[in-house]
């Protein structure tokens, strides 16, 4: 058959091409497989995992094999599926029955940035919006010839493959920035920036030898004040400048810190100004899951009116033995959080705490101070570098995912030329020229 351009497809209301799945169960887990949310990835239609067996839901929606499965709980994540097997799901997934339209290209559809907006659109709720049927079963979406449906999603399914690949390759790439950045800033902070320099054995199993002239000091010798903060209460929303606002836990974050991360303090509470947070302070978060508590940061600029809460200590250093921006850059690494986690304590696996005696007793390689600020100057250049590959690296994996995005939107509409099938799957070249190759 020859190939044409279509310039938009017949429409039909969602609702008359599908029959909505309501069968419900209690407690279905001896004979099915349970799904969440989380385990569709966002905008792929990729499975990511699911529940084996004997997993046990309160109340599960059923679905069988070829039913598209949507999530109308923040349907901004673009989380849609094709059954491949009988299971149980959420109930916060839509379970659709194709009847008139191939599952693989309502999936796509369902992909497609108009529908997810528009669906987000009517999604009512701040902090987890939710969508009904009710508005979703009205939207007209693209019904083409069956036959057409099917090479559509044929060619969809070769081409996002290609993008999907580029993506997981960038991805790699940013992973061994990742590594090369830490590998970088370990060296520097634990064995200096001299490879000469004679080492020595730190007497300490995880730290490992250090230069001869270092010392290892416990960190009471070096931070004699640890103040906690307060936690009044306060509204979610992010302070404006003129407001007093309170730090949440992901203000300190992987030694970063996020001023906006805060809480609004009501006009009728008295802020605390001892407690305001200034340039040059080290924050170290007091209470979080094993794998982030004790993180660290050093706060190199903040908006006025912050104050410290009660789930992170303030450091005070004494800066002439130890460079608040060092002691963060070990605090950080792997090997300055083993004594953390090992000091976390709680009743619950997934929230702990330190306490300021466990800080105090932490051990630190301590460098000659003029050492420490060549070293932080050194790792600045050398890691502005990385960070600056990372950045352009990101960048390219947005630019990959909006031409996935674009692509999967123009197939479905009829709006990118495609062959029909006689045998060979059809190919388009419209959109050739973006950047996303790169």
């Amino acid at each position: 058959m020859t190939g044409r351009r279509s310039v938009g497809f017949p429409t039909k209301r969602l609702k008359y091409t599908v029959s909505l799945r309501r069968s419900r169960v209690d407690d279905d887990s001896a004979v099915r497989p349970y799904i969440g949310l989380e385990q569709i990835e966002s905008s792929t239609g990729r499975l990511v995992g699911h529940s084996p067996v004997g997993r046990r839901e309160s109340l599960t929606s059923t679905f069988e094999p070829g039913d598209v499965l949507f999530g109308k709980l923040r349907p901004y994540l673009a989380k849609a599926w094709v059954a491949r097997f009988s299971g149980r799901c959420t109930t916060e997934l839509l379970v659709m029955q194709p009847a008139t339209v191939n599952p693989r290209f309502l999936r796509d559809v369902c992909l497609s940035p108009v529908f997810v907006d528009a669906v987000d659109a009517s999604a009512v709720g701040s902090k987890m919006p939710r969508a009904e049927w009710s508005f979703i079963g009205g939207i007209p979406i693209p019904v083409p010839p069956f036959d057409t449906q099917c090479a559509i999603v044929d060619y969809l399914d070769r081409e996002t493959a290609r993008l999907d690949a580029l993506v997981a390759a960038k991805e790699r790439v940013l992973g061994l920035l990742a590594e090369k950045r830490r590998a970088l800033i370990t060296r520097a902070v634990t064995r200096g920036l001299d490879p000469r320099a004679p080492l020595r054995d730190s007497g300490i199993p995880w730290l490992g030898q250090i230069p001869a002239h270092w010392e290892v000091v416990r960190l009471r010798f070096l931070a004699p004040g640890i103040e906690q903060g307060w936690s009044p209460e306060a509204a979610a929303l992010q302070p404006g400048l003129e407001d007093w606002g309170v730090l949440k836990l992901n203000a300190v974050n992987r030694g970063h810190f996020d001023e906006k991360a805060a809480k609004t303090l009501p006009p009728d509470t008295e802020p605390r100004a001892d407690l305001e947070i200034r340039p040059g302070n080290i924050l170290v978060t007091r209470s979080n899951t094993p794998l982030l508590v004790g993180d660290a940061c050093f706060v190199e600029t903040t908006r006025p009116r912050l104050i410290l809460s009660d789930i992170i200590y303030r450091l005070a250093v004494r800066t002439d033995a130890i460079n608040g921006r060092f002691l963060v850059a070990f605090l950080v690494l792997p090997v300055g959080r083993v004594q953390i986690e090992s000091d976390a304590r709680g009743t619950s696996a997934s929230m702990v705490k330190i306490s300021q005696e466990h800080i105090k007793n932490w051990r630190i390689p301590v460098p000659p101070l003029t050492e420490q600020r060549s070293i932080m100057v050194a790792l600045a250049r050398e890691t502005r570098k990385l960070d600056q590959l990372h950045a352009a690296t990101e960048r390219t994996i947005t630019l990959i995912k909006e031409r996935r995005a674009a692509l999967i939107a123009a197939a479905v509409t009829g709006h990118l030329a495609v062959e029909d099938r006689d045998g060979d799957i059809r190919k388009a070249r419209r959109m050739e020229g973006s950047h996303a190759d790169r």
